[in-house]
């Protein structure tokens, strides 16, 4: 056995029933949404652009978008829609982009829905594969009512100190949009248009960590998480491209966008403890049961309910190749 997995395996950290609930917890609340899921019975359809199926919308955002015929044509079946296109008419990226923006920007004024209160002024690239070119852009805060998919970058930034490897954490801004205050990875964001995975990345790490270039050599891509949810924003299947990135034993990140209040150093059991106490944010909690798992402090021996864990953590989001 290499000396690596024999270090992992005698870490001290907790494989307790409460862990195990803990973690079962994490991965089903990222997943109470099945992205598949268009039918009549439930009222949810899809949402196309030039016939292609980029999202999903629930009978409510369907109802107002009713009110923008110019911008969507409805499919009906039975005087049920059965099928949401935005408007052919709308040729460019520019000219999708412009139209979903002034609906969205419309829905806001009328304050129609909780997660346009969030606006960003900040645009997320909408595929319908990531390895294509973006079929439009559209603000980040109205992208859960379309129930497209948002892509986005984290950084497990992590160290060792007498042997015992040991992780940094951040702490949300108390002013952030989203799940104030909470824990978080060292570095993470969303993928906004016109940038790379690996330059976002980077960039984060910059902007939220003030990680310095040689640092950043040591920068590893790693693979991603995928999951659906639904919460009072609207739908949100996301995928996150995960990067490790080990520091120096002597490297503090420092905040430098202000969305992070601090960052604290913790090791393997005392990140669990908080993952039980609910203090990360959920993703955050994901991405770092993700990285307990790659780096063998989870398995199969070890962990129960392990082959349903690590599926919950890679969801099909993709259309079909």
């Amino acid at each position: 056995m290499s000396n690596f997995y024999s270090i992992n395996y005698c870490v001290k950290m907790r494989s307790d029933q409460e862990w195990i609930d803990a973690v079962l917890r994490s991965v089903k609340e990222l997943n109470n949404f099945n992205y598949k899921d268009d039918n009549s019975t439930t009222g949810n359809v899809g949402f196309y652009i030039n016939e292609l199926k980029v999202g999903i919308l629930v009978p409510e955002v369907i109802h107002e978008l009713e009110n923008y015929p110019d911008t969507f044509e409805f499919t009906r079946q039975d005087n049920k829609i059965v099928k949401v296109c935005l408007n052919k008419k709308h040729v460019s990226v520019e000219e999708r982009s412009l139209a979903m923006k002034l609906v969205l920007d419309d829905l806001r004024q009328k304050d129609k829905f909780f997660t346009l209160r969030g606006w960003r002024n900040e645009t997320y690239p909408i595929y319908y594969t990531f390895h294509e070119s973006a079929l439009l852009h559209m603000e980040r805060s109205g992208c859960a009512l379309f129930g497209v998919i948002q892509y986005g970058v984290h950084i497990n930034g992590y160290t060792y100190k007498n042997g015992e490897m040991m992780m940094w954490i951040g702490r949300r801004s108390k002013t952030k949009q989203t799940y104030p205050n909470m824990l978080d990875n060292m570095c993470a964001g969303g993928l906004a248009s016109g940038l790379g995975v690996t330059e976002c990345a980077i960039k984060e790490c910059q902007e939220e960590g003030s990680v310095d270039d040689e640092s950043l050599t040591k920068l590893k891509p790693v693979g991603s998480v995928s999951y659906c949810f639904r919460d009072k924003r609207g739908i949100l299947p996301e995928q996150q491209f995960v990067y490790d990135l080990e520091v120096s034993p002597s490297f503090i990140p420092k905040n430098a966008d202000g969305e992070m209040q601090n960052f604290s150093l913790f090791t393997v059991k005392e990140i669990q403890d908080l993952i039980i106490a609910g203090e990360f944010k959920p993703n955050c909690a994901m991405v770092i049961i993700n990285f307990l798992i790659r780096h063998g402090y989870m398995n199969a021996d070890n962990c129960a309910h392990y082959p349903y864990i690590v599926e919950m953590m890679h969801k099909s989001l993709q259309p079909p190749m």
